[in-house]
C-alpha cells in the first residue's frame, strides 16, 4: 500500500507528528486526530503550549519528555493519550499513544476501589461511633447507678429506723409506701445495670454447687406473701427426682425466675400463679430442667408475642402498671447465656405461660449439707468499740451513726475523705473502718493501700476495713479485697447486714 509523502504509519492507536521548532506540522499519519500538515501544533490543542517552554529550555542534546493520561478533544470526541515529546536542534517529534479504554477501565477499577475503601472507612467510623456510644451509655449508667443508690441508701435506712418507732396507722402506711417505692426504684436501677452488662458482654457465667431446693423454696416464701396481699393463689411444685444440690450459676437462675415471676404477679389481678419445676432428662452427671410459670393474668395478643422479649416493650399501658420493660429482655438474654431455651404462650384475658429449659450438672458423690451463716458476737468489754466512718455524704453519715449509736456498743468518728481518715488513724485507735470507695482527694482504694503498706504499727496497718460502695457485684468485691479490705457492703444495705459484718470483723480481729 502506498502512503502519502507527508504521512507516517505506525498503528491505529498511535499517531506520529513531526513539528518544526516554530510549531508548524511537517508530517503526521493522522490516525487519531485529523491535524493538517502546514497547520500550527499550537492550534490543535492548548496542551501543546507546553512546547514553547520546552523549546526555550532546550540545550544541545536531544531530550525526551513523557506526559501520561492527557485528555485531548476534537469535534466533541475525547481521547486519553500518553504523549512523548522528543526535541532536538532540527525538529520536534510528538508521539500520541491512545489508551482511552484502558484508562477508563483503570479509572473504573480505581473508583470501585475508592468506593470500597470509603465503605470500609464508613463502616469503621460507624463501629467506632457505636463503641463510643456504648461506652458513653455504660459510663452514664454507672454514674447514675452510684448517684441514685447513695441517696436511696439513706431513704431505705431511715425508713427502717422510722418503722421501729411508735407510729399511728396512717404513718405506718406512709412509711410502707416510701419503702415499697424505694425498693421498686432500686430494682429499676438493677435492671438498667444488668441490661447494660449483658449488652457489653461483661456478665460472666459462674458455675458453683448450690442447694437447688432452697432456691425454689425461697421463691415460695417470698411470693406467697405477695400473693396473700393481692388475694390470689400462688403454688410451687418441685419434681422429687431432681437432685438436692446442682452445679450452675445460681445468681443468673434466680434472676431469670425472679423476673418471670415478677412479671406474672405484675399482670395478674385475680386467679392464680403456678411455678412448676420438672426434669426433662438426665445423662451421666448432666440434666436439663424445665421451669414453667403459668398465670391467669391479662394475657398477650398474638401479634405482640414476637416482640415480648424486646427491651422497653410494654403492651399493657392502659393497665397503669409500673416498670421499665426490661425484665423479660434480661430473662431472655440470661437464658441464652446459660445455653437454655425460653418460650411463651398466651391468650388475652386468660393468662400467659413461660417455659424455660436450662442445663445443669450435679455431683453424685458429694452429700455435704448447706453452709450456714456463722454467728459472731462482739468481744466482752466494758468499753465501747470505736468506728471510723469515711463517708462524704451527709445523709449516709447520719444514717450509719444512727444505726450504730442505737446499738449502745459503738462510738463513731466521721472522716470526709481518705486523707482525713489517715490523719484520724494516726491520732486515735479504732476498732474498725467503714470506708466509702468514691471520694475526692484520696479514694477508698488508695486510702486502704496506704493504711496496709505505709505503717509499721500493726494497730493501724491491720485494722479491719469494710468497703462501703454503691457499686455491686463480684468484680467490685474482688477489687476491694485486692486493695486490702476485709469485706465490703453494697448500698443500699440492710441494717442487720451492716451490723453482722461489723460484728464479724471485730470478733475475728479479737480472736487473733
Amino acid at each position: 500500500m502506498e502512503y502519502q509523502e507527508d504521512t507516517l504509519l505506525f498503528s491505529e492507536k498511535t499517531q506520529f507528528i513531526l513539528v518544526t521548532v516554530e510549531g508548524i506540522i511537517k508530517k503526521t499519519d493522522a490516525k487519531l486526530f485529523d491535524w493538517k500538515v502546514g497547520g500550527s501544533i499550537y492550534d490543535c490543542h492548548p496542551f501543546f503550549e507546553i512546547l514553547k517552554s520546552l523549546i526555550d529550555s532546550f540545550e544541545k542534546e536531544e531530550t525526551t519528555y513523557n506526559f501520561p493520561c492527557i485528555h485531548l478533544e476534537e469535534n466533541n470526541t475525547e481521547k486519553i493519550c500518553d504523549i512523548t515529546i522528543i526535541i532536538n536542534t532540527q525538529e520536534i517529534t510528538v508521539i500520541l499513544f491512545e489508551y482511552t479504554s484502558k484508562y477508563r477501565e483503570l479509572n473504573k477499577i480505581a473508583q470501585q476501589r475508592n468506593e470500597s475503601v470509603l465503605k470500609a472507612k464508613e463502616l469503621e467510623l460507624k463501629n467506632k461511633y457505636l463503641l463510643d456510644k456504648e461506652e458513653f451509655k455504660n459510663n452514664f449508667i454507672t454514674n447514675i447507678n452510684h448517684e441514685v443508690r447513695t441517696p436511696l441508701t439513706s431513704i431505705l435506712g431511715f425508713v427502717e429506723i422510722l418503722e421501729k418507732t411508735k407510729l399511728n396507722f396512717e404513718q405506718e402506711e406512709l412509711a410502707r409506701i416510701i419503702k415499697r417505692q424505694s425498693i421498686h426504684l432500686n430494682a429499676l436501677i438493677d435492671d438498667m445495670v444488668d441490661i447494660s452488662k449483658i449488652e457489653s458482654g461483661k456478665i460472666q457465667i459462674v458455675d458453683q454447687r448450690f442447694l437447688f431446693v432452697n432456691l425454689i423454696k425461697g421463691f415460695d416464701e417470698t411470693y406467697s406473701k405477695l400473693a396473700e396481699k393481692k388475694e390470689i393463689e400462688f403454688s410451687t411444685y418441685i419434681d422429687p427426682n431432681i437432685q438436692e444440690y446442682l452445679i450452675g450459676d445460681r445468681t443468673r437462675v434466680y434472676q431469670i425466675l425472679n423476673n418471670l415471676l415478677g412479671n406474672a404477679f405484675k399482670f395478674t389481678e385475680e386467679g392464680s400463679i403456678h411455678l412448676s419445676v420438672t426434669k426433662n432428662y438426665q445423662r451421666t452427671n448432666k440434666l436439663s430442667i424445665n421451669f414453667k410459670i403459668e398465670d391467669t393474668g391479662f394475657g398477650i395478643q398474638a401479634e405482640n408475642l414476637e416482640r415480648i422479649f424486646d427491651r422497653f416493650t410494654r403492651f399493657n399501658e392502659d393497665k397503669q402498671i409500673s416498670g421499665t420493660g426490661l425484665g423479660l429482655a434480661i430473662a431472655k438474654n440470661l437464658v441464652n447465656l446459660l445455653n437454655g431455651e425460653i418460650k411463651v404462650t398466651s391468650q388475652p384475658e386468660k393468662g400467659t405461660t413461660f417455659e424455660v429449659k436450662l442445663p445443669f450438672k450435679f455431683e453424685v458423690t458429694k452429700t455435704t449439707s448447706q453452709k450456714k451463716k456463722k454467728k459472731y458476737t462482739l468481744p466482752e468489754t466494758k468499753k465501747k468499740f470505736r468506728i471510723l466512718l469515711v463517708e462524704d455524704e451527709e445523709a449516709t453519715q447520719y444514717l450509719v451513726m444512727k444505726i450504730l449509736i442505737s446499738q449502745g456498743n459503738f462510738f463513731i468518728d466521721v472522716a470526709l475523705n481518705g486523707e482525713q481518715a489517715i490523719n484520724y488513724l494516726e491520732r486515735r485507735n479504732y476498732d474498725l473502718v467503714l470506708m466509702d470507695l468514691k471520694m475526692s482527694k484520696i479514694d477508698g482504694y488508695q486510702a486502704t493501700r496506704m493504711i496496709r503498706n505505709n505503717y509499721g504499727d500493726k494497730i493501724i496497718s491491720e485494722i479491719p476495713i469494710i468497703g462501703f460502695t454503691a457499686k455491686i457485684g463480684e468484680k467490685e468485691r474482688d477489687k476491694c479485697l485486692r486493695a486490702g479490705m476485709d469485706d465490703f457492703i453494697a448500698k443500699p444495705f440492710e441494717q442487720e447486714d451492716l451490723l453482722y459484718k461489723i460484728t464479724k470483723q471485730i470478733a475475728k480481729k479479737a480472736a487473733v
